[in-house]
C-alpha cells in the first residue's frame, strides 16, 4: 500500500480516485462561485453548533443540539444540565473561533505551540491545570488495546509531529490541494497516537482536523455522534499503520458535508437571489421618486438663480459708482444630486458667482451645491453653500463656514424643502429659517453692499 508522505501510515491506492473526486467536486463549487462569502458565512454559523454538538457527544457530553445551541449562542445555563457539559460547548465554540483565525492566513504554518493553545481552550476552567500541558503520567484509552507512549516519550513524539505539521498544513508543501482529507486524516490520527493530553484529545485530533480542511478550502468533517462505533474502530486498525478506513470514514463526513453545503449554498442562494430582486425594485421606485423630487428641486433652484442674475443686473443698471456681475456655471445633474442628496460625493458642482466691484474693491461670492450640513439636513436635502474669494483677486474661495472676519452675510447655506415648497436659509451660528425667495435674493446682495462696501 502506498504510504502517506513523512508519517508511518499507509492507505490502499483504492482511496485516491475518491480523494481526486471529492477534491474535484469541492473546487467545482468553488468555481462556479456556489460558496460565495455570504453563502459560507450562513453554513458555518450552522456547521459550527453541528460539529460542537457532535464532538463533545461522542465523549459522553450529555447536551442536545438546541441546548448546545443555547449555551453557545445566548450565553445561557441550563438547569439540570452539568456545568461541565455547559462549560465543554462554550470551550469548544472558543476553539474554533480560533481555528477561523488559523485558517485565515494558510501560508503561515500549523505549530506544537498553536496545538496546546487549541488544548487550553478545550479545557479552560474544566482542569487548568493541565490545560495546554503534556500528561506527565501513563493513561490507558478506554476500549482500545492500544497503549499510548510514556510521558517521558511525550515531547520527543510531539516534536516529530509537529515538525511534519508545519508542513502539512501548508497547502501544495506536502500534498496537493486535492489530498487535504489525507493530510487531515493522518494529522488526526497521529496526534491521538501520541495522546499528549490527560483529556481532551479527541477533541484537539478532530479540531486540527478540520483546520487543515479549512485551510485547503475543504468544508469541515462532522464525525457524527452515530459514527463513534465505526470511528474508534478505524482509529484501532490505524494504530498498526493502515490508515484506509479512517481516510473513508473521513471521505464519507466530507461528501456529507458537501451535499449539506450544497444544498445550503442553494436555499441561501435563493435567499439573496429575492431580496436582490425586491432590493432593485425598491431601488427603481426610490429612484424614480428622487427624479421626480429633482425637477421639483431643479425648477426651484433655477428661478432662485434667475432671480439672483435679475437683482444682480438691475442693480449694476441702476448704478454709476459699483458694478455687479453674474456668473452662470450651469445646472446640477442629476447623478451627482442624487450623489449628494445621499451624502456621497461630487465634482465641479460650482452653480454660479456673483462679482462685486467699487474702485478698488472687490469681493467674490461663489454658490456651489453640496450635502446639507447638520442643521440643514432633517430639513432639506441637497443645498447650495456660500463661499468668498479670500483674498481678494487670489481666486481662491472659503467657505463662509469657516470664515471669521466680521463682515460675513447672515445666512452661509441655501435649501429647498420639497415637501413644503419652502426655501430654508441657515446662519453661520447654525440657526435655520424659512424665506421668501424674493427676500433672500435681496437681502444677500444687500448685506453684501454694506458689508464690503458701506461707509
Amino acid at each position: 500500500m502506498p504510504q502517506i508522505e513523512g508519517t508511518p501510515y499507509d492507505v490502499e491506492a483504492s482511496q485516491f480516485a475518491r480523494l481526486q473526486e471529492v477534491g474535484l467536486r469541492v473546487a467545482t463549487m468553488r468555481g462556479t462561485g456556489s460558496l460565495t462569502p455570504e453563502v459560507l458565512s450562513t453554513i458555518r454559523k450552522y456547521f459550527r453548533i453541528k460539529n460542537i454538538y457532535h464532538s463533545n457527544a461522542i465523549e459522553g457530553n450529555s447536551l442536545n443540539v438546541g441546548e448546545t445551541r443555547t449555551v453557545v449562542e445566548l450565553g445561557l445555563t441550563i438547569t439540570g444540565k452539568p456545568l461541565k457539559d455547559q462549560a465543554e460547548a462554550k470551550n469548544l465554540s472558543a476553539a474554533l473561533d480560533f481555528l477561523e483565525e488559523l485558517a485565515a492566513n494558510p501560508n503561515r504554518p500549523i505549530t506544537e505551540a498553536d496545538v496546546r493553545q487549541i488544548h487550553l481552550l478545550v479545557l479552560k476552567g474544566i482542569n487548568d491545570e493541565e490545560a495546554g500541558r503534556y500528561r506527565s503520567t501513563i493513561v490507558e484509552i478506554g476500549g482500545s488495546q492500544y497503549k499510548p507512549p510514556s510521558p517521558e516519550s511525550v515531547a520527543g513524539e510531539m516534536d516529530s509531529f509537529g515538525q511534519w505539521l508545519q508542513q502539512a498544513s501548508v497547502p501544495s508543501v506536502l500534498f496537493e490541494s486535492t489530498e487535504a482529507v489525507l493530510a487531515a486524516s493522518a494529522a488526526h490520527t497521529w496526534f491521538v497516537t501520541i495522546h499528549p493530553f490527560i483529556d481532551g484529545n479527541g477533541r484537539v485530533a478532530r479540531l486540527l482536523m478540520n483546520l487543515i480542511l479549512m485551510r485547503f478550502g475543504f468544508p469541515i468533517a462532522v464525525v457524527t455522534r452515530e459514527d463513534r462505533l465505526r470511528y474508534y474502530d478505524a482509529l484501532e486498525v490505524s494504530q498498526v499503520s493502515d490508515l484506509t478506513p479512517f481516510v473513508s470514514l473521513i471521505s464519507e463526513c466530507v461528501e456529507e458535508s458537501l451535499e449539506e453545503y450544497k444544498e445550503a449554498a442553494n436555499e441561501q442562494r435563493e435567499k439573496i437571489e429575492w431580496a436582490k430582486s425586491l432590493a432593485s425594485k425598491f431601488d427603481q421606485k426610490e429612484k424614480t421618486r428622487a427624479s421626480n423630487q429633482y425637477e421639483v428641486w431643479k425648477s426651484a433652484m433655477e428661478l432662485l438663480k434667475n432671480l439672483f442674475r435679475q437683482n444682480a443686473e438691475f442693480l449694476a443698471a441702476s448704478s454709476n459708482l459699483g458694478e455687479v456681475y453674474f456668473r452662470d456655471f450651469g445646472m446640477l445633474e442629476f447623478e451627482k444630486y442624487l450623489s449628494l442628496k445621499n451624502f456621497g460625493s461630487a465634482k465641479k458642482t460650482w452653480f454660479f458667482r456673483l462679482d462685486f466691484r467699487s474702485g478698488t474693491q472687490s469681493a467674490r461670492y461663489l454658490f456651489f451645491f453640496g450635502s446639507p450640513g447638520y442643521a440643514a439636513k432633517s430639513k432639506t436635502d441637497v443645498t447650495l453653500h456660500v463661499s468668498r474669494e479670500e483674498p481678494p483677486g487670489s481666486f481662491h474661495y472659503e467657505r463662509l463656514d469657516v470664515l471669521s472676519a466680521p463682515n460675513i452675510p447672515s445666512f452661509v447655506e441655501i435649501g429647498y424643502r420639497v415637501d413644503d415648497e419652502a426655501f430654508v436659509v441657515r446662519g453661520k451660528n447654525g440657526s435655520t429659517r424659512t424665506e421668501k425667495i424674493e427676500s433672500v435674493c435681496r437681502r444677500f446682495i444687500q448685506e453684501v453692499i454694506e458689508k464690503h462696501f458701506g461707509t
